[in-house]
């Protein structure tokens, strides 16, 4: 059960309610890969266009646009993976102490 799932439960909203905080939460997602995606964007553009005297990009800018785009793929792809090992781990310790043990320190 996530999170907002959870406070949701526990706390009773009426339908309206869950929907207006859904609506939220989806523009909030909505914004912040906007805001990824424009950093991609910029970052790449600004590290691999450099010359502005032909119409059409060069190769050599193509190339370095694909392996930017890669890279930051994978190190997006990575983060995310270690922030879910992290959430795992603390959701298992939260659930451990409300078992009535104590968690785990790291």
């Amino acid at each position: 059960m996530s999170a907002i799932q959870g406070m949701m439960d526990n706390q009773a909203l009426t339908k309206k309610e869950q929907k207006e905080i859904e609506s939220m939460m989806q523009d909030m997602m909505f914004r912040e890969m906007q805001e990824v995606y424009i950093g991609l964007v910029d970052r790449c553009f600004n590290k691999c266009v450099n010359n502005f005297r032909s119409r059409k990009v060069q190769s050599s800018e193509k190339e370095c646009i694909k392996n930017c785009v890669a890279k930051s793929i994978a190190h997006t792809k990575r983060v995310q993976m270690r922030f879910t090992e992290q959430n795992q781990k603390l959701n298992a310790q939260m659930q451990a102490g409300a078992a009535g043990g104590m968690p785990p320190t790291q």
